[in-house]
């Protein structure tokens, strides 16, 4: 599928926000169409799997867990450590994602699904910015491969410089989002859940709220995505509002 948005001189993609709904939404469209119909979990190995060809492994990325997904553009050999912490040389062929074992445990399996769905989203955006075929958008020099990192307080919007890889993480982070909540789907189902527990066209953070844990739990379950998935993707359209100052009875 062509994403029809305009690209810089390095192939990245000129994304405005609107956008990663939009480019999502024609994705699942042609990959995925039951995600359009009705509000139900994206099943993110089976279009990895199916749809791209991507091979899914299970590897210890980093020594403390800090490097989560890992997306490889061509055939390179890694130096990774087994399940059973041993060093080892791998061939990975391209398009296998590997993702890091501390994520494996069901209590991390929202993360794992979310980290899945990132590194899709790398190869659907971003694979055209490594090609080794001469193509116009080239950035292989360094590394036919994109690691990511845990999500930290560098990369946020404070920050007046942004690297190459700031954005493309952010990029990544924002459109798997939206292919795992879909907006056309996911925001009517919000508003209807909202409603169900009278909490109006929106929520607020702090206090305690029942009527806001309930809806964000709620949300949780019929995505099969992290609380603070539902709560970003909420914040978006402003239908999760923070209050600076909360006085509690």
């Amino acid at each position: 599928m062509e994403i029809p948005l305009n690209q810089k001189s390095n192939g990245m993609y000129l994304f405005h926000c609107g956008d990663f709904d939009k480019i999502a939404e024609l994705v699942l469209r042609e990959q995925a169409p039951y995600m359009l119909e009705k509000a139900q979990p994206l099943e993110i190995e089976a279009l990895a799997d199916e749809s791209y060809s991507l091979t899914i492994i299970d590897r210890c990325l980093s020594a403390h867990g800090s490097v989560l997904g890992m997306i490889n553009f061509d055939d390179i050999n890694v130096e990774v450590m087994s399940l059973e912490k041993k060093m080892i040389q791998e061939r990975l062929m391209a398009g296998t994602i590997v993702v890091d074992a501390s994520l494996m445990p069901e209590e991390n399996h929202h993360r794992r699904r979310f980290t899945i769905a990132h590194e899709v989203s790398h190869w659907i955006i971003h694979r055209q910015m490594y090609y080794a075929d001469g193509n116009k958008f080239n950035l292989r020099q360094s590394r036919p491969y994109i690691a990511c990192r845990k999500a930290n307080t560098s990369r946020d919007n404070r920050r007046e410089f942004w690297s190459e890889s700031d954005w493309l993480e952010w990029q990544a982070d924002r459109f798997a989002s939206s292919m795992l909540m879909p907006a056309c789907v996911f925001y009517p189902v919000a508003l209807a859940v909202m409603h169900r527990h009278h909490a109006g066209s929106y929520i607020i953070e702090g206090c305690g709220s029942k009527e806001t844990a309930s809806v964000i739990t709620e949300l949780t379950e019929i995505f099969d995505v992290s609380r603070t998935a539902v709560r970003i993707r909420l914040k978006q359209a402003d239908m999760l509002r923070s209050l600076d100052v909360i006085v509690c009875d």
